[in-house]
């Protein structure tokens, strides 16, 4: 070996390390980013199952609404809610078995599960003033924060029938008679009484049946009854054909319609014209003033605002058809009159109020609802959508900010990773051609040469995505670079040995 020859074993000994520190570096680079891509990953994961988890255990709301009706009226009318419910995920059942006072018991009732009703219009104001008991009074007072309106759907007349012989100008000429004031539980009954109560009639001075008039008016003729007080709507069979019933009047409240409706806010009054009923005969043979309620769709007052919207909105665009089941257009029938946005008796529902003036569901409401139900998901998510949709909304704007940034940095750090893999073999071939330049290089050329095909093996290895197969090629092309000038140096270096 010529003098000021280095020494190869030290070359190689450092070169190895620096070797070892590249490959190591580089290693740990791309596994620290890898780890940090996953981490994030998981964390994003964790954050979204824990904001799920947490609707679902905190917020869990079924899709459920369980109506009472009671009568066959009701029933029908609610009956048309329920496609427009079940499009938007939400499933409506229907309890005909409860009605009038047992209607109000049931919405405060928790074991009960009905949380919805139709409720006639004078029935919770039975319950209050100088009329009612006094136990109805704190009944009343106790339970009214329980309940809310969506709205009023349709009107109620009340009939009162009397025998035709019977000289019957108003409620007080009823005393000391035999009156129907309708079943026990039912809301007639209570507001029946309330109103003979108020004329001076009362159990002590009337006899108060607590049955049903027949539709053919079997107690009157029969003379077990001298009149009865019906409310229900004009349509119903029942009332169809006492209207035709001979030998029976019904009453005319004209005289004092002003001052029911003055003294009992539920009531309206209707006109009922000569000849509405028929022509031929001629039914009635002259204008009847009638007292009308009428009926109110009411809720739990911690009934999800959801289904309340919901609720609402099925009410107005289903309201009560103007024909009854035979086709004939029903008596009083007014289009666009019902439902009404407003209660006398009840406390009305914002939420439903705001679905009454747009006429349309909240708008991440109207989105949410149909699509979570097309996409099979539980109530809750529209729910909570419902309720925290917009606060949500501003929660994300300034996370965004900050996301999105972030999201145009992954695809620089993955091209930053793939090119790591190759800037790995570059540093490898650019330590072994600076070794070219060293004085003592062709004395090393086999050895060198060997290092270059262990690189240019390693690198016809690598996998990557073919988007960045070209950087390959471009590499190779390098390291055929510098093996023709190893091939160079491996001519000339039996000649330097010579010499």
């Amino acid at each position: 070996m010529r003098a000021g020859a280095a020494r190869p074993g030290a070359y190689w000994l450092c070169r190895g390390c620096v070797s070892s520190f590249c490959y190591g570096w580089g290693a740990s680079m791309r596994w620290t980013i890898g780890k940090v891509i996953s981490v994030s990953a998981l964390v994003f994961v964790l954050v979204v199952a824990s904001v799920l988890f947490l609707i679902f255990r905190t917020n869990r709301v079924e899709g459920k609404i369980v109506m009472a009706t009671g009568n066959s009226t009701y029933h029908d009318l609610a009956d048309t809610y329920r496609a427009d419910l079940e499009g938007n995920g939400v499933t409506l059942e229907l309890r005909d078995t409860t009605e009038g006072f047992a209607t109000l018991k049931a919405l405060v009732d928790d074991k009960s599960g009905v949380n919805a009703g139709f409720v006639k219009g004078g029935l919770v104001g039975s319950l209050q003033g100088r009329l009612a008991s006094e136990k109805a009074q704190q009944w009343r007072q106790q339970q009214l924060g329980k309940w809310l309106s969506i709205g009023r759907a349709l009107y109620e007349p009340i009939w009162v029938f009397t025998r035709g012989d019977l000289p019957i100008q108003s409620l007080r000429d009823l005393r000391h008679r035999r009156i129907l004031v309708g079943l026990r539980d039912g809301g007639t009954r209570r507001i029946a009484t309330q109103l003979l109560a108020a004329n001076g009639v009362g159990a002590a001075d009337a006899t108060l049946i607590e049955e049903i008039l027949a539709p053919d008016a079997a107690q009157i003729h029969a003379g077990a009854a001298d009149a009865a007080i019906l409310i229900t709507s004009s349509d119903s069979e029942r009332i169809q054909q006492l209207l035709r019933v001979r030998d029976i009047r019904l009453m005319n409240f004209a005289s004092e319609v002003d001052a029911y409706t003055n003294r009992f806010p539920s009531l309206s009054k209707l006109v009922l014209r000569e000849g509405a009923v028929e022509f031929d005969p001629l039914l009635p043979s002259a204008d009847i003033t009638l007292l009308a309620t009428s009926a109110a769709v009411v809720v739990r007052s911690d009934l999800h605002p959801a289904l309340i919207s919901l609720l609402t909105h099925a009410l107005i665009h289903n309201p009560k058809s103007g024909f009854d089941k035979s086709g004939d257009p029903v008596l009083f029938f007014k289009s666009g009159e019902f439902p009404w946005a407003h209660d006398p008796e009840f406390r009305f529902s914002n939420d439903a109020l705001t679905v009454h003036k747009s006429g349309e569901l909240p708008t991440l409401l109207r989105v949410v609802a149909p699509l979570n139900k097309r996409l099979g998901l539980p109530f809750s998510l529209t729910a909570f959508a419902n309720a925290h949709g917009a606060q949500t909304i501003l929660l994300l704007i300034p996370l965004l900010a900050v996301i999105l940034p972030l999201m145009r940095a992954i695809p620089a750090l993955y091209v930053w990773t793939i090119r790591q893999r190759l800037t790995y073999w570059y540093r490898h071939l650019t330590t072994l051609e600076r070794a070219l330049e060293r004085p003592d290089a062709v004395a090393h050329v086999h050895a060198r040469r060997a290092d270059l095909e262990r690189i240019d093996a390693a690198v016809r290895r690598i996998r990557i995505p073919i988007y960045f197969v070209d950087q390959v090629y471009d590499l190779r092309g390098h390291i055929d670079l510098v093996r023709q000038r190893l091939a160079h140096m491996g001519q000339v270096a039996p000649a330097i040995a010579a010499e």
